[in-house]
């Protein structure tokens, strides 16, 4: 016959019935003496009980205002008798600051061993279970265990949440920090017999989470060694050969341990992040294509021994780039060749190709086009042809500005050999490309300008008196015949 097992929910219950029987039987205990004592007197040499709680309050004040006046200290083991009232105010703070010792560690030892904290509700009831009595709020002069808390914030800090309920969350000293820090490095669980406060939590949002966390403070941000040991044996499994993607991480963690990888109660804020800092020493990360990737650390360094080769950049792309660059013999700015790019061939992915911006993927190709300029020191990168000449340039003017300009001119004239006036020159240009920009080239007009351009066009005077604007004999750069390169050629 089968072994039957009980589910999680059922093993919860029954934890749960024991707790409140444990609880019970407690109660009863405390009911059965009471009954048979009522209130005694703990005071030396008295010991009445009274069955009636006035009575025996005002038995016991009574007791104490008789020590006051004689000055006899009232706490149980001490009972020294002073003839000074300075010496016995002072003999009684020293108590006071004794007792708040105990009942600091007392109160640390309840909430520190709870990951997010305890309701105030709760903290009550687990202190008393803990210790076996209450907080003494009225012999620190507090009217009610909340001020005591408000008043201690290097002990407790006090968050307010959603429904009027408040979350006690403890504050670690040196002597404790170790602790609270493996606390924080624990994985979430809100079962077990706190279920108050783990229901609460369970109805806050995120940003709630995320406040409580922060005044904690105890994420330390470090990753326990037999995490690192289980992820480093995951990488290494066969089917992982080419390395883990990052998206399908969380998954086969899950899938292999048995529960999940829960990176934020580490104190890491997103998956990359938990890969990158927290897994240094036992994996690595690698971006393929689109997604990132694990991959062993011993796998990385052997590809650095054996020396990579240079990212390849696809024949297609080559193609593109050279076709893109011969109709600009001018250059551009790098905001426009991404744009043209992008309207002639499609959308050009510089994360596939393993380049961080356009001027890493310009220098992987030497021999196709150069880039003029540094984007780091606030100005625009230039994209020329390869042997392009930009030494003798004139820096007051803009690179890039001149050669959109000058590639303008060469595509309007190209179809026109013979040359245009010059206000059907203007009106074109206008018409494809929108003003010139004389004032940043310095022209006072557009006939000056085509006389600064010599090597596009230039401006001859016709017998009727008006300027012709005529291409020079430079190779047009509507030639469509340029030499393809395949894969695997430079």
């Amino acid at each position: 016959m089968g072994t039957d097992y009980k589910s999680k929910q059922e093993l919860e219950e029954e934890d749960w019935a024991r707790y409140r029987k444990k609880q019970q039987d407690i109660f009863q205990r405390k009911q059965a003496r009471f009954e048979a004592e009522g209130f005694k007197c703990k005071t030396e040499g008295c010991g009445k009980s009274f069955f009636d709680f006035n009575q025996w309050q005002i038995h016991v004040t009574k007791h104490q205002d008789d020590l006051k006046a004689a000055m006899i200290c009232n706490q149980p083991k001490c009972g020294k008798k002073f003839d000074n009232r300075k010496a016995y105010n002072e003999h009684c703070e020293t108590h006071k600051v004794e007792l708040k010792a105990r009942i600091v560690n007392s109160i640390r030892a309840v909430l520190m061993y709870n990951k997010h904290g305890l309701l105030l509700e709760v903290f009550e009831q687990e202190y008393r279970g803990m210790v076996g009595k209450p907080i003494p709020y009225k012999f620190f002069g507090f009217t009610c265990m909340y001020d005591l808390l408000v008043g201690w914030p290097e002990v407790v800090e006090v968050t307010h949440l959603g429904g009027g309920q408040v979350l006690l969350i403890g504050v670690p000293d040196k002597n404790t920090e170790h602790i609270a820090k493996m606390v924080g490095n624990q994985r979430d669980n809100r079962e077990g017999f706190n279920r108050r406060t783990g229901q609460m939590l369970a109805r806050v949002g995120a940003e709630v989470i995320h406040k409580i966390e922060k005044v904690s403070g105890r994420k330390s941000r470090m990753v326990p060694e037999f995490m690192k040991k289980q992820i480093e044996q995951l990488i290494e499994l066969d089917m992982f050969e080419a390395g883990l993607f990052l998206s399908e991480f969380q998954q086969v963690y899950e899938q292999e341990f048995g529960y999940p990888l829960d990176f934020r109660s580490y104190g890491f804020f997103s998956l990359e992040d938990f890969s990158f800092h927290g897994l240094q020493g036992s994996a690595t990360m690698s971006l393929d294509g689109f997604s990132w990737k694990l991959l062993p650390v011993v796998q990385v360094h052997q590809e650095c021994v054996n020396g990579g080769q240079p990212t390849r950049i696809p024949g297609e792309v080559r193609n593109n780039i050279k076709k893109l660059m011969k109709e600009n013999p001018f250059g551009m700015s790098q905001t426009s060749f991404m744009r043209n790019y992008e309207n002639w061939f499609g959308y050009l992915n510089l994360r596939q190709l393993r380049c961080k911006d356009l001027v890493e993927l310009i220098c992987l190709l030497p021999d196709l086009c150069v880039a003029v300029g540094s984007s780091s020191e606030g100005g625009e990168v230039t994209v020329l042809p390869a042997g392009e000449d930009s030494e003798h340039h004139d820096h007051t003017v803009p690179l890039h500005v001149l050669g959109e300009v000058k590639n303008n001119i060469l595509h309007l004239l190209q179809a026109n050999p013979a040359g245009v006036s010059l206000d059907c020159f203007v009106k074109g240009y206008e018409g494809y490309y929108g003003c010139l920009p004389l004032d940043k080239l310095g022209c006072v007009d557009v006939l000056g300008l085509c006389r600064a351009v010599p090597d596009v066009c230039e401006a001859r005077l016709v017998e009727a008196g008006e300027y012709v604007i005529v291409p020079v004999g430079r190779e047009q750069a509507g030639d469509n015949r340029v030499e393809m390169v395949d894969d695997g050629g430079e």
